[in-house]
């Protein structure tokens, strides 16, 4: 693997797994050269859980790929402290009389030490834990002016438009809804790649992505400007978000579309999933 590693610089991250134990490289050692350890091991059947902390960085909203190397460099820094904290730990007593010194009362002989020995490594491995995914997202990657902005905010906008949204549905069409960094997604209730439409009200100027065809779009909201952001979507500019009450007719459309692409109790993926439709990038005007 490390020679596919190599072939391409962009390629900063690297998964061999054989579906139950999984492995992440990366090129902390050597730049383009793929580690020989990995940074972060999980066996599925073993591990009492998973590696929560790496695993919220992949997902699609949060993922950047210089956060997960400063992940990986801290990670990589965490294992090579913990075998010197195991050599401080194992056999000198040193680090643990340096750790309990402010609280333990009694005289600091062997017997005492040898109690807060397993107390002391113990609390340093829930400390690691604890600190490791607050340190990474609060600190900016190298070359950034500032930190990341992965946090999710659901405006009161986008609640708005959901339940408008379900209103004109009626009943007999339930949708659900997820929201993204990028945009506010209102879906089928079994699948939330089975998309109805996308809200951006985050910009001066919000706008609707819904997965129909520029011409069909223009028909059923003949008083809105509809562009096309991407093969099969119509974007519907907004003068603000409660325009949504014309859309009723492409809105209905959308979701009989996507109910006869996935009949209820359908486990199908007929229809395009959400990566394989770009990001839209409006314009902010």
């Amino acid at each position: 693997m490390g020679d596919y590693f190599a072939k391409s610089t962009d390629v900063k991250l690297g998964i061999l797994t054989n579906g139950v134990q999984w492995r992440f490289f990366t090129d902390i050692v050597h730049a383009n050269v793929m580690d020989k350890e990995p940074f972060v091991k999980w066996d599925v059947l073993s591990d009492e859980e998973p590696p929560y902390d790496f695993l919220t960085l992949l997902q699609k909203s949060q993922y950047n790929p210089q956060l997960i190397r400063t992940f990986a460099e801290r990670k990589h820094a965490q294992n090579l402290l913990v075998a010197e904290l195991s050599r401080l730990l194992e056999p000198s007593f040193e680090f643990v009389k340096l750790a309990i010194t402010n609280i333990e009362t009694r005289m600091l002989t062997k017997s005492v030490l040898e109690f807060w020995k397993p107390v002391v490594a113990n609390a340093l491995e829930e400390w690691v834990k604890q600190r490791m995914l607050s340190m990474v997202l609060s600190s900016p990657p190298q070359g950034d002016a500032g930190p990341p902005t992965t946090k999710i905010e659901t405006t009161k906008e986008e609640l708005d438009g959901f339940a408008t949204i379900q209103r004109l549905l009626g009943t007999e069409r339930p949708i659900a809804y997820e929201d993204t960094v990028s945009y506010f997604k209102i879906h089928l209730p079994e699948r939330r790649t089975w998309v109805i439409c996308r809200l951006y009200f985050d910009r001066k100027r919000p706008c609707v992505w819904i997965p129909i065809p520029l011409e069909e779009a223009q028909q059923l909201a003949p008083s809105m400007q509809v562009t096309v952001p991407s093969l099969g979507w119509s974007c519907v500019n907004l003068g603000s978000h409660t325009d949504l009450e014309a859309l009723g007719d492409l809105l209905r459309l959308a979701w009989d579309q996507q109910r006869q692409l996935h009949p209820t109790g359908s486990s199908n993926s007929g229809a395009p999933s959400e990566s394989e439709v770009p990001d839209p990038q409006p314009s902010a005007s």
